[in-house]
């Protein structure tokens, strides 16, 4: 299994201080954030098409740094698509794909899509629509926890996002299944009335570690969406050091680690 961990964006405003030396400048936020991760996920697409050359731009600024694109609300939440929106979203994506960087796609539903005939042929349309490149998707509906879904998603090409996020009614965590031909994981956070406000604790990274370890031999990408004062970095970073994988802390994010086991 080999391992990539990063975070779920890397422009956050909050991040200053904590992991960003006051004075950098924002068009280096890229180039800092690559010392630390191989990996991440842009979750700016889901609000905004990606522009081709931001996209460029982000490449020229970080030399091996991969990245994963959240599919836009078009396709996941309002689902009114045309082929038209096809073709400019992969436009946009199709410099990180030339040079080898593209990791996924995401598709992620709310949560009040359900299990059903004509969401599943929605599901079925995006895999004919983005044939040919790697494609995740995460349900949020229990509804979808069924054999029968994930046979469906090996035959239609795609790969299950396992998530951990708070526990509420009707919403799926998990499964911790692996599905497809990577593995792709999305850490949310587990306060519910916080939203992605949450530091995981050592503990609770070792018990992530181990259902990470269940899901197979593939290609596994982690992702840490609890962003709000870095705390992504630093758990990305505690994990990383959890599976063997070497890093340096960055000074500013020492004082913050509240366990020092792994040194």
């Amino acid at each position: 299994m080999r391992v990539y961990i990063g975070c779920s964006g890397f422009i956050y405003k909050d991040w200053v201080g904590g992991f960003y030396p006051p004075l950098l400048n924002r068009e280096d936020y890229i180039r800092f954030y690559s010392q630390y991760f191989q990996v991440v996920e842009i979750n700016s697409s889901f609000y905004n098409f990606p522009n081709r050359g931001t996209v460029k731009s982000m490449l020229s600024r970080s030399s091996s740094l991969r990245f994963a694109f959240k599919a836009h609300r078009t396709f996941t939440h309002h689902r009114s698509y045309t082929q038209e929106d096809v073709k400019k979203f992969l436009h946009a994506l199709e410099p990180t794909l030339e040079e080898d960087r593209f990791i996924a796609l995401l598709f992620q539903f709310p949560e009040r899509f359900g299990y059903g005939e004509e969401n599943l042929r929605h599901i079925k349309k995006l895999s004919e629509d983005f044939k040919g490149i790697q494609k995740v998707i995460e349900v949020r509906s229990k509804s979808f926890k069924k054999v029968d879904f994930y046979q469906f998603l090996e035959e239609l090409g795609f790969s299950l996002v396992n998530t951990d996020a708070p526990r509420g009614k009707g919403f799926l965590i998990g499964p911790w299944i692996g599905i497809g031909a990577i593995n792709y994981i999305r850490l949310h956070g587990r306060d519910p009335k916080k939203p992605y406000d949450y530091l995981y604790s050592f503990d609770e990274l070792k018990k992530i570690k181990e259902k990470v370890r269940r899901l197979g031999e593939r290609d596994t990408y982690i992702f840490f969406n609890n962003t709000v004062r870095a705390q992504a970095v630093l758990n990305a970073l505690q994990l990383k050091l959890l599976f063997g994988i070497r890093v340096e802390v960055p000074k500013s994010l020492q004082s913050s680690l509240r366990e020092r086991e792994w040194e």
